[in-house]
């Protein structure tokens, strides 16, 4: 007889792993979605959050310069600035977050990045030596935060200008290497340092030198005091900007609020069809990039996001960007953004290389413009379920607007957006990382099998001692059917033992003819 104990025990295993593996079979996507966010919320020490701290990925930047080859022609309308580029220059660049700050009262973290630039001669196709001819940018930008300073403000820098003996030079020449990374100073930049800021705050330049990406190389400063969402409180807010520079806006935008991914996570799952859009603080603001279908990137199924001419359209094209456009401020044809605010007063526009994607009037009042498609286009491709980047093509240019003002060097010259550089920012998995996103849907397969054999053993430990005892009933039954059908029957009591037949001898019949023989 088997224990009752031993029936119950068995009976309830079976249960629980049954119900455990039913549920695991028909809610895996929900189980999956909580394991993933328990691992990717940010908190110290964990083992994310180390990831995010020092970025384990292969990060490049091709940069690609623009050298005036006509500038002696500024002042005649009917010559066209002409343009030709160099590059790629690339660069390694290594990423680590500084100075991390938990603020648990409303789940965020601070920090400051720090980026370092590494010049691969090998892959460049440029030496930083390679002179460069390229627009005063510092008259330019002087010129341009003239126009709101009071009348006897302006006549004193003209006076300052005339001093310098600058104002006539319409270009300057450095090296690459000057322009990008290096930066150089100049004597009317070491004048305006002698200038104590609160006598002339208007004169204030917070670096010693000028450059394009001066001082990106080693410098925590640049990018800012950065404040992001840590997903502990609402997971599809994590890694999304909170504050900037300790504001929730930009000095630039006060009307705009901070939008964005910081660069690191999205919230997860991606939807299809959905837009994402990251905060760039070399342009101060966000930029929304289009969902535009799926891939295959080496095995794995990515989302891809390009950049649009919507997303770098005015704000009467795109309602959506009309809060970056301030006070007395005056659009500019769709195609690039203006982030003078963001380069200290300078004309400085943003838009994709070439002028891609941008009205006709920009690329037709300059010669060398070529905009290409496979090369200009920014492009971004995500994995799904975990919002990891696969690959990401940035690729942004930086302009500079010279207008013909009543006086100064650029009195005579035509109203022209002069491209200065662009960046082609690349960032793509390592293929460490990229075997572990592998092994995401070798992993769903096995869940899903092992939830199903699960299922099946789970009916069976229940279903055993029921089944066991039924088939040993039924088998019971059987045998004592099958004893009774083969047992002999009784003879008649009384009668072999009648004294009428004592003696009587059973004798066969004869047959006829042995009969009468």
């Amino acid at each position: 007889m088997i224990g009752k104990q031993r029936i119950l025990r068995t009976s309830v295993a079976g249960l629980l792993l049954f119900s455990f593996s039913l549920c695991s079979v028909l809610y895996l996507e929900s189980i999956e979605r909580w394991v993933l966010e328990w691992f990717m919320v940010l908190r110290p020490n964990a083992l994310i959050t180390s990831l995010w701290e020092s970025p384990s990925m292969d990060i490049h930047v091709d940069l690609y310069m623009f050298n005036w080859t006509n500038s002696e022609h500024i002042n005649n309308h009917t010559v066209k600035p002409h343009f030709q580029e160099f590059g790629p220059y690339r660069f390694k660049e290594t990423m680590q977050k500084v100075n991390v700050v938990w603020h648990n009262e409303n789940s965020t973290v601070s920090y400051k990045r720090r980026s370092r630039f590494y010049f691969d001669e090998a892959a460049s196709a440029g030496r930083l030596t390679d002179p460069m001819v390229a627009p005063n940018l510092l008259i330019v930008g002087i010129y341009q935060k003239m126009l709101n300073w009071s009348p006897m403000l302006r006549t004193l820098m003209l006076m300052t200008l005339n001093l310098y003996g600058k104002e006539k030079e319409t270009s300057m020449v450095r090296p690459a290497g000057d322009w990008m990374f290096n930066g150089f100073d100049t004597p009317l930049l070491k004048m305006s340092k002698m200038v104590p800021s609160n006598l002339m705050p208007e004169l204030d330049f917070p670096y010693e030198k000028i450059g394009y990406a001066y001082p990106r190389n080693g410098s925590m400063e640049i990018y800012g005091h950065h404040n992001v969402h840590t997903g502990r409180q609402d997971f599809n807010k994590l890694g999304q900007i909170a504050r900037w520079r300790y504001n929730n806006v930009t000095d630039s935008s006060p009307r705009c609020r901070l939008k964005g991914s910081a660069g690191e996570f999205h919230p997860i799952p991606l939807v299809k069809g959905r837009n994402i859009s990251y905060f760039l603080p070399d342009i101060c603001r966000e930029l929304e990039v289009d969902y535009v279908g799926t891939t295959i990137f080496e095995g794995v199924l990515g989302y891809v996001y390009k950049g649009s001419a919507r997303n770098v359209a005015n704000g009467t094209d795109n309602p959506q960007n009309s809060c970056y456009c301030q006070d007395n401020c005056q659009e500019v044809r769709s195609g690039l953004l203006n982030i003078s605010s963001c380069w200290y007063g300078a004309p400085v526009f943003a838009s994709y290389p070439h002028f891609y994607q941008a009205d006709s009037y920009y690329v037709d009042h300059v010669d060398g413009m070529k905009p290409d498609k496979d090369r200009h286009e920014l492009f971004v491709i995500l994995e799904p379920k975990t919002g990891m980047i696969l690959e990401i093509r940035a690729r942004i240019m930086a302009s500079l607007l010279v207008e013909p003002r009543t006086s100064g060097i650029y009195r005579k010259s035509r109203r022209t957006f002069f491209p200065l550089i662009w960046a082609d920012y690349n960032v793509r998995i390592t293929p460490d990382l990229l075997t572990y996103v592998k092994l995401i849907p070798i992993v769903e397969i096995m869940g899903k099998v092992c939830g199903c054999l699960g299922v099946a053993m789970g009916l069976v430990l229940l279903l055993w001692y029921p089944r066991q005892m039924l088939w040993q009933k039924h088998l019971m039954q059987k045998i004592e059917i099958n004893s009774l059908d083969t047992r002999s029957p009784e003879p008649l009591k009384g009668v072999e033992e009648s004294p009428l037949l004592i003696g009587l001898q059973y004798v066969p019949a004869i047959k006829e003819g042995a009969r009468a023989s």
